[in-house]
Order: C-alpha cells, then sequence, then structure tokens
C-alpha cells in the first residue's frame, strides 16, 4: 500500500480494503501483520531463489561472529553430505545448504590467510626483501605509506621465500627516493604482525589489515642495500598514480578543494587530512569525497544518456544490433572505468555488479526488482571476495540501497525531500556502529549537496578527467582552477556546518544487539506506514533512549576502573556513580595522530561522559601528556592536577597530603613532595584509589629511588591491585616495592614490541615469584577492573570480544 493512498480521509476504501488511519484496534493491527506474515511466507515459497540467495548471503557473513573459525574441511565434508539431500528434497535443506556453502566458502579464504602469518622469529630484524610496489603510495612531508607485495624468488628457507607472495604495509619515514605504483624495489625492512589498540570504541586496525590480506606491518631502514631492480609502466594503479601526478601539476596549492578532487576522481584520500575527514563525517556527506556507488551509478546514467543522444541519427543500426546492447554496454565500460579509477573500492565493485545484471536484464528482456538486484550482486561481491564482510563500505553500500528499495516499495512517488530523511534514519544505526558518532544536519546538508555534486560538480570533474585521459592538459587546467575554488568554498561551507552547536552527536556504545534492536524499528517505521501513530512515537522513544543511554554505571561506593590500551603509554579512567576521573591522556605524535583521539575519547563518549570532574597528568612526558590538548578541546573538565602545573592550563600542583571523596570512593596523593628525588619520571604523580575497602595504586612512572622514598617516609603503601611503575622498566619495581604493597594483581600498560623492551623480564619475574597475577595491554588490550561491594572482578577487551581476525596475544611473561 503506498503512503500517498494512506494520507486520505478516514475511511476512504482503496483495493477493497478500508483504512482509518487514526483508528486502528491492537486486534486489527494483529490481523494485518499475521496477514503479511502470510503474504511473505506465500512469497518465499513462490519464489526460492531470493530465499537461496538470502542464504548464502548469511552463511558468507556468519564467520563474523566467530571467535575461532571451524577447519576448512570439516564445514566442506558437512556441506557435500548435504548436497543429496538438499537436491532430492529441496525446500528448507536447500536453504540450509546454501548457508552452508556461503559459511563454507568464506571460512576457507579466511583460513587460508591466517595459515599463512608472519613468523615470529623474523619480528624486529633486518630482512632484505625484493618485491613490487602495489596500489597508490600516500606520500607526505614526513613518511610514505606504501603496500609492498614480497616476490616469490629466493633460496630455500630463506626470509624472502618464507614470506613469498605475502602483502606487507611499510613506512618510509623522511625517504630519500621516489616510490610509485609498479615499481620493483629490494628493502631492509623490520617487520612486525599486525597489532593495534584493542579498546571499546577504538578503531580495529587488526581487522583493516586482515580485510587487506596484509600479514605485517613494517618500516624501510635508510640503508645502502636498497636499490630500485626495475619499474612497470603498465596495469590500473600505474594509469592512476599517473592521473594523479598530472592533477599535482595541474593545482600545485594543496587545497582541501583539490584533496576532495583526488577523492572524487581517483577515489584517493589520502591527501585528505584527518580534520577534513572529521567534517564530512560530522556533516554525513563521506559518501560523496569519494568514488562510491553513487558516483558509478551515475556515471552510467550520464553514459546512457549520451549514447542515447549520439545514437538518434544512427537509428537504423537498430535493426542489425539491439538498441540495448548499443547503449547500455558503452554506459557499462565508462562506469568500469570509473570504477576501476577508484581501485575497485568494495562500493564501486556493488554499484558495477549492479549495473551489469541490470544490462543483462535488459538485454534478455526481463523484469527484475531492485533488492534482487542488490541480492544478486552482494552473492557476487560476497563469492569472488569474502573479505568484503569486514569493510565497512560494503555494509554501507548495501544498506543505502536496502534502505532506498524498501522505501520506493512502499511509497513509487517518493522525492528526494522525503528519501534523505529516510535515508538518515535507516542508517542511523550502521552509521552510529561504525564511526561513533550522528551527523544530525545529515538530511539537510545532503538535499543540497546532493544536487549540486550530481547535477554540476561530478559531471565537470568528470570532463576535466576525460581531458586530462586525452593528454589536453591545458585545458584540462582552465576547468580544474574554477572546480578547486568551488570545492574549496564547499569545503568552508562544510566546516562552518560542522562548528555548529547540534551538527552532530556522539552517542553510547552501540553493540550488535543494539543494531539489530534498532534495525527492526527502523524498518517497522519506514516499511509498515500504516502504524498508528501511538505506536509509531512508541518506536521513537525506543529508538530515543538507545542513543542516548550508555552503559550502566557503578552504584554509590563503587567504581569502575579502566586501564586504557594506547600502546607505549599511559591513560587511566577512573568512573564511579557520577563522576569520571581521567589519569593521563596517552602519547600523541607529529602527524597530528593522538592516542587521546584515538581510545581515550572514543571511550569516554561511548560511556556518555561529557565532562570530566577531575583530569590527573602524571608529568610532561609525551606518553603522559601527549593527548592533553585534544582532551581539553573536546571535553569539559574540571579541576586539572599535574606535577607539572606549569604545562597544563589551570593547572594545579600535585603534592602528597592532598585528598578528595567522590560518591563513596577516595582518592589520595601519595606523592610527590618538596623531598621527592628529582627527574620527571619521580615527580609522577601517585594516587591511592580506595573502593569498598580495595586499594588500588596508581604509581606512574616513578622509578626506585622514589620507590625508596616512600618507603623510608613511611606512607601505606599496602594494594589489592597496583599499576605496574614505568611501564615495567628495569629501573622500577624494587623488590622491597613488591612487598610493601603485596598486591594480588599488577597492571602493566605497554606497546607491543616496543623500542624500550617493556616490561622487562627480570621485572616480570619478580611479580611472579610473589604469585601476583600480571596483566598487560600487549596481551589484554584495555582492562577494565570493577570494583563492587562484594569484591572486584577483572574485564579485558580481548577476552570479552575475541575475534578470529584478532587471535589471542600470548600472556606475558609465558614461555
Amino acid at each position: 500500500m503506498r503512503v500517498a493512498a494512506l494520507k486520505q480521509s478516514p475511511g476512504r476504501e482503496t483495493a477493497g480494503l478500508t483504512y482509518n488511519v487514526l483508528e486502528i484496534s491492537p486486534l486489527r493491527l494483529t490481523a494485518r501483520l499475521q496477514r503479511s506474515a502470510r503474504c511473505g511466507l506465500a512469497l518465499l515459497r513462490k519464489d526460492s531463489g531470493v530465499v537461496c540467495l538470502l542464504s548464502f548471503i548469511l552463511g558468507s557473513c556468519a564467520p563474523l561472529g566467530f571467535a575461532y573459525l571451524p577447519s576448512s574441511l570439516m564445514c566442506w565434508v558437512c556441506c557435500a553430505s548435504l548436497l543429496p539431500v538438499a537436491l532430492k528434497k529441496r525446500g528448507a535443506w536447500l536453504v540450509l545448504f546454501c548457508f552452508l556453502l556461503g559459511f563454507s566458502s568464506s571460512v576457507q579464504r579466511f583460513n587460508e590467510h591466517l595459515a599463512d602469518p608472519l613468523p615470529a622469529e623474523l619480528e624486529g630484524v633486518s630482512l632484505l626483501l625484493q618485491g613490487r610496489v602495489v596500489g597508490l603510495p600516500d606520500v607526505s612531508p614526513e613518511r610514505t605509506r606504501f603496500r609492498f607485495q614480497v616476490g616469490t624468488a629466493g633460496e630455500h628457507g630463506s626470509a624472502q621465500q618464507r614470506v613469498a607472495g605475502a602483502k606487507l604495509q611499510l613506512s618510509c619515514y623522511r625517504c630519500p627516493w621516489r616510490i610509485e605504483p609498479g615499481q620493483d624495489w629490494q628493502f631492509s625492512l623490520r617487520l612486525k604482525r599486525p597489532h593495534s589498540y584493542a579498546s571499546w570504541g577504538a578503531f580495529d586496525y587488526e581487522k583493516y589489515l586482515f580485510r587487506h590480506r596484509l600479514i605485517a606491518t613494517g618500516y624501510v631502514r635508510v640503508k645502502e642495500t636498497n636499490a630500485l631492480l626495475s619499474q612497470r609502466l603498465s596495469g590500473v594503479d600505474q594509469w592512476r598514480w599517473q592521473l594523479s601526478q598530472q592533477l599535482s601539476q595541474a593545482l600545485p596549492d594543496a587545497t582541501p578543494g583539490r584533496a576532495m578532487m583526488g577523492a572524487l576522481m581517483l577515489g584517493d584520500r589520502s591527501q585528505m587530512s584527518a580534520n577534513q575527514k572529521l567534517v564530512m563525517q560530522q556533516t554525513g556527506v563521506s559518501h560523496l569525497m569519494a568514488i562510491s556507488g553513487l558516483h558509478v551509478g551515475l556515471v552510467f546514467v550520464l553514459a546512457v544518456w549520451l549514447c542515447n543522444r549520439l545514437l538518434s541519427p544512427l537509428a537504423r543500426l537498430y535493426q542489425f544490433i539491439p538498441r540495448q546492447i548499443l547503449v547500455l554496454f558503452p554506459a557499462w565500460l565508462c562506469a568500469a572505468g570509473y570504477a576501476a579509477l577508484a581501485g575497485f573500492a568494495v562500493s564501486t565493485q556493488r554499484a558495477l555488479v549492479m549495473a551489469s545484471v541490470f544490462v543483462l536484464a535488459k538485454i534478455l528482456a526481463r523484469s527484475v526488482s531492485l533488492l534482487r538486484v542488490l541480492g544478486i550482486s552482494a552473492a557476487i561481491i560476497l563469492l569472488y571476495d569474502p573479505y568484503s564482510i569486514l569493510d565497512v563500505g560494503f555494509w554501507l553500500s548495501c544498506a543505502a540501497v536496502f534502505i532506498i528499495a524498501m522505501v520506493v516499495q512502499s511509497d513509487q512517488t517518493i522525492s528526494l525531500l522525503r528519501l534523505q530523511p529516510a535515508l538518515w534514519l535507516g542508517m542511523l544505526p550502521a552509521t552510529t556502529l561504525f564511526f561513533g558518532q550522528i551527523s544530525l544536519v545529515s538530511p539537510l546538508v545532503n538535499l543540497l549537496m546532493v544536487p549540486l555534486f550530481c547535477t554540476v560538480l561530478i559531471p565537470a570533474l568528470l570532463l576535466a578527467l576525460m581531458l586530462l585521459l586525452s593528454s589536453l592538459s591545458d585545458p584540462a587546467s582552465w576547468l580544474l582552477q574554477p572546480l578547486q575554488w568551488a570545492l574549496d568554498r564547499v569545503y568552508s561551507v562544510l566546516e562552518w556546518v560542522a562548528q555548529l552547536p547540534l551538527a552532530h552527536a556522539y552517542p553510547p556504545l552501540f553493540q550488535l544487539e543494539d543494531v539489530l534492536v534498532s534495525l527492526t524499528l527502523i524498518l517497522s517505521y519506514l516499511v509498515v506506514p500504516q502504524l498508528h501513530r501511538a505506536l509509531r512515537g512508541l518506536l521513537w522513544l525506543c529508538l530515543l533512549v538507545m542513543l542516548t543511554t550508555g552503559p550502566a554505571k557503578p552504584s554509590q561506593g563503587q567504581a569502575d576502573i579502566t586501564l586504557l590500551d594506547v600502546g607505549q603509554g599511559l591513560s587511566m579512567v577512573i568512573e564511579t556513580a557520577n563522576a569520571t576521573i581521567l589519569y593521563d591522556t596517552g602519547p600523541a605524535y607529529g602527524s597530528g595522530f593522538s592516542a587521546a583521539k584515538a581510545v581515550v575519547l572514543p571511550y569516554l563518549r561511548g560511556h556518555n561522559t561529557r565532562r570530566l570532574q577531575s583530569l590527573v597528568i602524571s608529568h610532561a612526558d609525551n606518553d603522559h601528556i601527549g593527548g592533553l590538548k585534544d582532551v581539553l578541546n573536546s571535553v569539559e573538565v574540571g579541576r586539572r592536577f599535574s606535577s607539572t602545573p606549569d604545562k597544563v592550563e589551570g593547572g594545579i600542583p600535585c603534592v602528597r597530603g592532598q585528598s578528595w571523596q567522590v560518591d563513596g570512593v577516595s582518592i589520595d596523593v601519595l606523592s610527590p613532595e618538596a623531598g621527592t628525588p628529582a627527574g620527571s619520571n619521580n615527580h609522577s604523580c601517585v594516587l591511592r584509589v580506595s573502593v569498598a575497602g580495595i586499594r588500588v595504586l596508581i604509581t606512574g612512572d616513578i622509578e626506585r629511588a622514589v620507590e625508596r622514598y616512600l618507603l623510608s617516609s613511611g606512607v601505606d603503601l599496602q594494594a589489592d591491585v597496583m599499576l605496574v611503575p614505568h611501564q615495567g622498566s628495569k629501573t622500577s619495581s624494587t623488590v622491597e616495592l613488591l612487598d610493601a604493597v603485596r598486591p594480588k594483581l599488577a597492571l602493566v600498560a605497554a606497546g607491543y614490541r616496543n623500542h624500550y623492551g617493556h616490561p622487562h623480564p627480570d621485572v616480570l619475574a619478580r611479580y611472579k615469584a610473589r604469585g601476583i597475577d600480571v596483566k598487560s595491554t600487549i596481551a589484554s588490550g584495555s582492562i577494565r577492573l570493577q570494583v563492587r561491594a562484594d569484591g572486584w572482578r577483572v574485564q579485558s577487551y580481548r577476552q570479552t570480544f575475541p575475534r578470529f581476525w584478532r587471535p589471542q596475544k600470548k600472556p606475558i611473561g609465558k614461555a
């Protein structure tokens, strides 16, 4: 039933049924839902192909929920044993077989990648490897990042042979060479296995590396043995690289507009800064700033229109060659070429496969629905590349088309003015889950930007691209310069919108079950337009509660103390019933990246923390204070304590004797004081947190001199849980300190394969000799200590959310 038909006056008859929008009784609503369910079941029985297709897609996606994958052989044996029954009885057996077929296909491909990791003995050692640069390098003044596929030549048993054919993610700092796609190089490298921040709300870099089949990350060592062996001047990557160089020559000024042009013309977003990408997310136009399904579809439509105009004087050709072939096939080639410029990103793959199915259906004179085309396309993509289920672009692209199809199916007269709010609402769970934020201005901004890009900017960019491909550099420059100016103005407007008070929001952490519930609510709203207004209001209320209610807070007199995984650095969050205290902010880097942006702020936002009651900066070393500016710019902060108050705006000196209580939790400062031994590390703020009779000692980076000074001063250091001083450096954790504290649990904050070798084996041996349980962020990710009246329990991120692409790390101190 169309939405337009339901807007008639109460009692209007349509298709033999009488609808009264304002008065639908629960019994009648139940009867309608039952009738809809029966119709749906009848449709499924009639069109079993759709059901089998959906079953295959669900089976391909099922491994996402697995911590460990089953044997590929076992999966294929089960699949093969079910085939005779499925062919004979069909029905549910055939659906089950399709599910197992998709599941087995994905599991086999994933297991193949997991079976060839970087050998542990090759981590951290110098390797001389030969291979080829693949994809477009990301070039900046400080660093060149690129992917490197190792060659297959080499002696048996050599490092080259052991990683032959593998792909690596490499960085070359202050690179003295010009690295281009297609080049064959010999590099001196140092590699390590995939490892990333493992914390609530943080980006899963390990999943990203697994999705792109990258077995290791590493860096190029500037050595005389490095050499360019050869260079191939062919292939899509080389073509894209040459176009990017032509674009840089035509537009030498590195403005936001030029970065947007690189994304729109070549699908290369590497030149867009982190702030520019954030502006796109906050205004909800990220899908417009790279070659996506929308752009490929637009190229296809424009090419169809152009072919129709060019062939109209040659109508007699249709007598020999069908019109569908003469028009649609060249249009498909144009769309395929544009998708190639994007490096065949998964969203462009989806659009290209959908265009292929559409062209084939037209040539065969078959009618096919948008939902069926989407299902066929998704199945083909997953059959060809099961790794696509790990790609955010796959889910966003398919979800957008699905929402459009469902809305159009319920209202054939829908317009862009009504489609944008429906798209925003339908995509709300996915954007919240993947990006941790919601653009509240997205419907309005897209309502203005989509027509502007589709009718003016993208066609003009395509014309400039054709001129570049035709080696007409001067006409292309004349066109590109005003386009750069226009895109700069567009970005200025978007930046202004993103700074508005209610432009975007950060909802609490979304889990998979939240997504499923919210999707059910949203689809009920979009697809069943005859729902009573009161029921629609209830759906909106449920969705609002989900988006504003964060994880449960501790009760009065309880606390959650979380050691965040920020790599080689420190950051801890103390949460009580009504307050949050942050101890240190983790490191920051010269590129502008910081652990505060990547880990600390996502955690705070995910726990609905808008204000910090107190901020403690232990000392001024970068790995503790590096993210301070990002925290102050993003969260309201109350009192600010530091042993170096001159480094913290509004800072209060951190001195022994200070004490405060919040929600029944006591916090005492134990160090430093006037007689504390000198040194930045030694002057770290040492805190004791007391909750329900349980003590937690937070030590910062103090070294043995301060440890002995505290013991000689008679300070009561006994605690149930302690933070291992100075990331486990051998200059700390003296025997005397451990005997005085007598903890049951010790927590280590350190980075994977850090340059300092933290935590030192000798230090770990001291803890182990005393029966102290040691947990490290290296093996556990972020570690949460939940202190309650009946005791305390430990929750680590990697153990709570295990995934097959994120294998469990070996606990520290174990062989």
